[in-house]
This record gives structure tokens, C-alpha cells and sequence, in this order.
């Protein structure tokens, strides 16, 4: 009888410890399991934001050249032109304005105050146009001190998108 209980013990030391070794295994394949989808996640996070920075960063270079191509229409005395290049800047704000939501939305905090100071620059160049207009429109001779404010907006943008592009980098690239 005695040999009867040892080999019942011993065989439900097997099955326990096949038990274990189960529940060992299973436990790391969970763990595997978790690590796996963060991982993914993380990747998937890293890509929606890299949509969103590649897509603001198209439209706030779309907005740039707009603001270039009004340039040399502020400089003469061509107000006709300016309008149609207002309304065209202003397609490219909107544009850019819709961008930035997603920037918003997805980025990090450092990354949207890195769009902030594009998005006012933007609105700022577009106001110039628009004091351009009204004072070309009553002969003003203000129009040249406008001019010269845009051409510095723009060059503020200029800077601004090389900010937002080596932060975007930063963030991207970080593990």
C-alpha cells in the first residue's frame, strides 16, 4: 500500500508541478502579449503624429508661398492683384488652420507650443495684407510700412517652420 501512495504522491507532484510550469509559462506569454501590443500602440501613436506633423508642416509651406508669391503685389500699386492674393493667403490660412488641429490633437505639449507661434504669424501676415488693402484703397502712403511688416511676419514664419520641424524631429525620433 505504501508503494500505492508513493506513486499517487509522486504523480501528483507532477501534475502540480505541470501546473506550475503552466502557469510560469502563461504568465510570460501574457506579459510577451502586453509588451507586444505597447509596443504596437506606441508605434501607431508615433505615426499619427507623424501624419500630423507632415501635414501641417505641408500646409504652412503652402502658406508660405502664397505670402511670398503676394509680395511683390504689396510692393506696387496693384490692389486688384493683392485681393485675389488675399483671398488665395486665405485659403492656405484656413488650410493651415485645420492642420494644426490634428497637431493639437495628437502632439505633445512641446509640440504645440512650437505651432502656436506659426499659427499667430500666420494670422499676422494676413492682417498686413488686409491693412495693405484698406490703405492702398485710400491712397494711404502707409502701404511701404506694411509691406516692410509683412516681408518681416514672413521671415518670422520662415524661422517659426524650421522650430516646428527640428521639434517634430525631436519628438519622433525619441524611443
Amino acid at each position: 500500500m505504501d508503494q500505492g501512495w508513493a506513486a499517487i504522491a509522486g504523480a501528483g507532484v507532477g501534475v502540480l508541478g505541470a501546473v506550475m510550469t503552466g502557469l510560469v509559462a502563461a504568465a510570460g506569454l501574457r506579459r510577451q502579449s502586453r509588451d507586444q501590443l505597447a509596443g504596437t500602440h506606441a508605434q501607431w501613436r508615433r505615426q499619427l503624429r507623424r501624419d500630423a506633423y507632415a501635414a501641417f508642416l505641408a500646409a504652412a509651406h503652402r502658406f508660405q508661398t502664397e505670402a511670398r508669391a503676394l509680395s511683390p503685389a504689396l510692393g506696387s500699386d496693384q490692389s486688384s492683384l493683392v485681393e485675389r492674393g488675399l483671398q488665395v493667403l486665405g485659403s492656405a490660412e484656413g488650410l493651415l488652420l485645420e492642420r494644426a488641429q490634428d497637431v493639437d490633437l495628437e502632439g505633445p505639449d512641446f509640440m504645440v507650443q512650437a505651432m502656436h507661434p506659426m499659427l499667430a504669424t500666420a494670422k499676422q501676415i494676413v492682417v498686413d495684407a488686409t491693412i495693405w488693402l484698406e490703405l492702398a484703397g485710400r491712397s494711404d502712403p502707409g502701404t511701404a510700412q506694411i509691406h516692410m511688416r509683412f516681408a518681416e511676419h514672413r521671415e518670422d514664419l520662415a524661422n517659426q517652420i524650421a522650430v516646428f520641424r527640428d521639434a517634430a524631429r525631436q519628438d519622433l525620433q525619441a524611443p
